[in-house]
């Protein structure tokens, strides 16, 4: 995967680039890993001199293109003026959680009886604004950061582009060399677990305000204002810079991993929980943001669960007959894939800018107009709750937290903890085998790469269906049985166990797919 693919990635998963004091681990390291490999692909092992003039004196002056984003020329100049903005962004708002961090620490030493309250989020955005920060080139072209994904990945294989988006993903680091040598990978997976906290208060805080409050964010101001309280909680809990731990992930997969990695811990496991912290932090993001500005209105959002609802049928019937005949041998892995692709391809389109959608914003669009019995009605039948249910059982599973009570409406089929364990541990039996197969029939056709999201989908349903042919039991009725014996389950081992190897095998996919 490329610079300008792993930004786009990043913008999907994130919604906008931010002013980058949340470092996103696993962007990095994928981003080390796509450097290491760029010589091969003919790309250059150092941006071009060209690509930092951005931020000197010397830089051309950007003008806002009065046709819009049309050329390639047009996507080098947005590059290079986000890039220049991002890094004063990040620059002021460091400094200034830096301030905000010495002001507590002031106020705490002089010993001063009454408590101050922590810096809300309203607050925070009014010392952003005081700031006066260089306004976004996306904003003001008011180009959504889904239609930005689109252009960059028309120029993924341009190794210029590349090379902005690489400086873009992944600015210069401004940390403490030897402060980050210092950081161990135990210390930076801490950090990571105390930004999540840190993320889900501001997120709390955030879904409390009033509409009228909430809009008046824009991405990119929910995204700054949550990346300088969580900054500010790192540097007064912690007393850790975001820009040093940004710097020791960076030097991690160099020669010092080896003396990073503690002897008891397994480089993978660190791994696998850096990529649940990364995704925790992308879904809050994501969440949040939408709170803002939901993407749809009410016409559109029934449009888009009407299709869902048609398609996830569709999708199940799909999976089913794959997979019967993939048990009788007559339908290899890599023909598998390619009808999962085919199938993908067909999906109805979506309205321009609704492609997209998430579970979480699908979400906060149903909260904003479930009131509506129509509305209510396409939920139901779309199965987007149970997407939704599912991630939230993984995560609270994982993290032995209680999970979300279940809709009224859910009942389900009443199961002993005991079955459920079994039909996990069969399920990553099932997924273990699927994923070893693709991943030698992936390298068998080196031509021909494979779609990550299509192969994870496939591996995923493909596992479900042996589990429902075994015991009769539908992927939605036995997360909804997970939730139901949440307790006892987050107490036995062989199912926690079982849940983390099926995690594990999801980033394993992915990352065949990838290289």
């Amino acid at each position: 995967m490329g610079e300008a693919a792993i930004l786009s990635e990043k913008l999907k998963r994130y919604g906008a680039v931010g002013a980058g004091l949340i470092p996103d681990s696993m962007a990095t390291l994928r981003l080390v890993e796509a450097a290491k490999n760029a010589p091969s692909q003919g790309y250059a092992e150092e941006p071009p001199a060209t690509s930092s003039s951005a931020s000197t004196g010397s830089r051309k002056i950007w003008k806002k293109p009065s046709g819009g984003v049309q050329t390639r020329q047009d996507i080098l100049e947005l590059l290079d003026e986000t890039i220049r903005v991002q890094g004063i962004v990040q620059t002021e708002i460091s400094q200034l959680a830096r301030s905000i961090a010495k002001e507590a620490k002031a106020e705490k030493q002089e010993g001063k009886k009454k408590k101050k309250k922590a810096l809300s989020i309203t607050e925070a955005f009014r010392r952003i604004k005081e700031m006066q920060l260089p306004i976004d080139p996306l904003e003001e072209l008011n180009l959504s950061e889904q239609a930005f994904q689109k252009l960059l990945t028309e120029y993924e294989q341009d190794q210029e582009v590349s090379a902005k988006a690489q400086l873009l993903l992944h600015p210069e680091p401004k940390g403490d060399l030897a402060k980050a040598r210092s950081i161990g990978i135990e210390k930076i997976v801490e950090i990571h677990q105390f930004m999540v906290v840190e993320m889900q208060k501001v997120l709390t805080e955030f879904l409390a305000l009033d509409q009228e409050t909430r809009r008046s964010f824009s991405n990119k101001a929910c995204e700054t204002t949550a990346e300088l309280l969580v900054s500010v909680a790192v540097e007064q809990q912690l007393g850790v810079h975001c820009e040093d731990v940004e710097q020791a992930i960076q030097i991690l997969p160099d020669g010092s991993l080896g003396r990073a990695v503690d002897a008891k811990l397994c480089f993978n496991t660190v791994l696998h929980r850096f990529a649940r912290c990364t995704e925790q932090l992308a879904n809050m993001m994501q969440h949040l943001t939408g709170a803002a500005q939901p993407r749809a209105n009410k016409a559109d959002f029934l449009e888009v669960l009407r299709n869902m609802a048609d398609h996830s049928q569709k999708a199940k019937d799909f999976a089913k007959k794959v997979y019967e005949e993939y048990r009788a041998k007559t339908c290899p892995v890599a023909d598998a894939y390619r009808r999962f692709e085919d199938f993908a391809a067909e999906a109805p389109a979506a309205k321009e800018g609704l492609e997209d959608l998430t579970p979480v914003e699908l979400q906060l669009c149903y909260d904003e107009y479930r009131e509506d019995p129509e509305v209510h009605r396409a939920w139901s039948k779309a199965g987007v709750e149970n997407s939704i249910m599912m991630a939230s059982c993984v995560t609270s599973l994982l993290k032995n937290e209680a999970s979300a009570p279940l809709p009224e409406d859910k009942k389900g089929k009443k199961m002993k903890t005991s079955e459920i364990v079994e039909m996990q541990e069969l399920m990553v039996d099932e997924m273990k085998r699927l994923s070893e197969a693709s991943s030698a029939a992936a390298k068998a056709s080196p031509s021909s790469p494979w779609r990550a999201e299509i192969a994870m989908q496939m591996v995923q349903s493909l596992a479900s269906a042996a589990v429902e042919r075994r015991y009769g039991v539908s992927p939605e009725e036995m997360t909804i049985a997970g939730i139901q014996n949440a307790p006892a389950l987050q107490k036995n081992e062989r199912f926690v166990r079982a849940t983390e190897k099926q995690q594990e095998i999801i980033m394993a996919v992915a990352q065949f797919c990838a290289q």
